[in-house]
């Protein structure tokens, strides 16, 4: 088959995982029974992937120290862990993607590893605060827009290792009906805001009567135009998106507006084309049979996704079963999760070197979020160079930070994505990783190396650029090469070669009005 027709990814039997195995379709297909039998330990997940007596010992470490710092890190729907390959430590990738330095993507998002307890230096800029933009509910950093916090960030189907919400032991999934009641009150004060993102936490998680009740009032004011559903319930439990909960949207939505329809769409989060499989495409096509269009924020993850290859399927994969790729985020840069971090040059070549060799729909602007509520400055490179530097971002490796400029005139002289490390602190990470893996070569942070006064020193595992030729690209993407290691782009040159084969062709024959 050829890769364009095969797009699904196929995840294990169910009943043929030694926990599910007396599970019934029906049960499976219940968005409540996946609820219901999240996985939240090890004596779960050891049913469901392979895992050795030190793999196992070092995931319960994880999640004790997390616990004592009073985060809850565990928690995936049967659905989504059975996007993990059987063996995640050995993962089948495609050809191209070094399956042997690599760990299964579903595994790297959703089971925390030792890696979270590693480098705590996020750096100089502070974390993200939404309380510092916040009136109850409402969180605003730009003039025109807000997020509306429905729900704490517990209320999630399915953990993100990589989330910068940390989530909280307390499981209560309800922002009080106070903060939500004066965030809303706020949105209607502010006439500037005309586009209200309704988040949490997943917005769909929470009560019927929450969302409707939310929806409805947001119906009533006048300078709302736009409503944005945020959610990866399509990705992590596909069975949660319903005729019922989509009906209630479209009609909570507009039930009391006055003027034009407002435009509600659903924003997901797709990061590698393994979460792309049959289920989703179905919930996909449920969301637009209701009138509703779908985009998708990715995070640029080192370890999951940094790969050219990955990142060209994952895009066209979602646009092919009608999910718009909107933004390739760079990782927050938080304590837990900074070895998730790719460096922005790299990103910066994989988009530069996508351009034209996939569709344009589907190249997501590349953007970071600036911590400290500058909001997000665009990454995207450029083929137009008027200051004639006469060098490209693929000759030489950058520096580890760089003078940023905000959409609201802030200026950062020094700005690091990275986090921090001491030599000492990272050999000492990458050995416990290491063990944990069962392999070298896989566990490769790209971190900031300080001194005890905080000089840089360098960074890691940053010694070469990727290249990229045209034969190399073409193969990556898996398409017929002709001269030169280029795909065809102009029949021209071959018309008389495909004149001929269309003489004997079909079409050749047909004729309509």
């Amino acid at each position: 088959m050829h890769p364009k027709e095969d797009i699904f990814y196929e995840a294990r039997k169910f009943n043929t995982i030694e926990l599910w195995k007396n599970v019934t379709g029906e049960q499976w297909y219940d968005a409540d029974w996946q609820i219901k039998n999240t996985i939240r330990s090890v004596e779960q997940l050891k049913r469901v992937i392979k895992l050795n007596s030190l793999q196992e010992s070092e995931i319960r470490r994880t999640l004790t120290v997390l616990n004592k710092e009073g985060k809850e890190a565990l928690r995936i729907t049967p659905y989504y862990a059975s996007l993990m390959q059987a063996d995640p430590f050995n993962p089948k990738m495609l050809p191209g993607e070094k399956s042997k330095k690599r760990l299964d993507p579903v595994f790297w998002q959703s089971v925390p590893t030792p890696a979270n307890l590693l480098f705590p230096d996020t750096g100089l800029e502070g974390a993200m605060d939404e309380k510092s933009r916040s009136y109850g509910a409402a969180y605003q950093r730009y003039p025109n827009r807000l997020a509306l916090f429905v729900a704490a960030n517990t209320s999630c189907a399915s953990y993100c290792v990589h989330c910068q919400r940390a989530k909280s032991l307390n499981s209560c999934a309800n922002v009080s009906h106070t903060e939500i009641n004066k965030g809303l009150f706020y949105i209607g004060y502010n006439k500037n805001i005309d586009e209200v993102l309704v988040t949490g936490g997943d917005a769909l998680m929470i009560s019927r009567g929450r969302l409707q009740y939310v929806l409805e009032e947001l119906s009533r004011i006048p300078h709302i135009r736009v409503i944005r559903i945020a959610t990866r319930v399509p990705v992590v439990m596909p069975m949660g998106i319903t005729d019922e909960l989509l009906e209630l949207i479209k009609f909570s939505a507009n039930k009391f507006n006055g003027g034009p329809d407002k435009y509600v769409y659903f924003m997901t989060h797709i990061n590698h084309y393994h979460e792309i499989t049959k289920d989703l495409a179905i919930a996909a096509k449920k969301i637009r049979n209701h009138g509703f269009t779908i985009r998708n924020q990715t995070v640029l993850l080192n370890h999951v996704n940094d790969y050219y290859k990955t990142l060209a399927l994952t895009f066209t994969r979602m646009f092919w079963i009608g999910i718009h790729p909107y933004y390739l985020l760079q990782c927050h840069k938080e304590k837990g999760i900074v070895h998730f971090i790719t460096p922005i040059q790299i990103g910066k070549i994989y988009m530069k070197h996508l351009q034209g060799w996939i569709s344009g729909i589907t190249m997501p602007k590349y953007a970071g979020n600036i911590e400290g509520g500058g909001g997000k400055v665009i990454l995207m490179p450029s083929g137009h160079d008027t200051f004639h530097k006469e060098f490209d971002i693929d000759d030489k490796i950058s520096e580890s930070y760089a003078m940023v400029h905000t959409w609201d005139g802030k200026e950062l002289s020094k700005y690091e994505a990275l986090g921090r490390t001491t030599y000492e602190e990272f050999e000492n990470g990458v050995r416990i990783m290491d063990d944990f893996i069962g392999k070298k070569g896989v566990f490769v942070p790209k971190l900031i190396v300080v001194d005890n006064n905080g000089r840089h020193i360098e960074t890691t595992n940053r010694t070469k650029l990727p290249k990229f030729e045209k034969i190399k690209k073409s193969k990556l993407l898996e398409y017929d090469v002709r001269d030169k290691g280029m795909p065809l782009t102009n029949p021209v040159v071959i018309s008389d070669e495909i004149d001929k084969q269309f003489k004997k062709s079909n079409y050749c024959k047909k004729r309509f009005d």
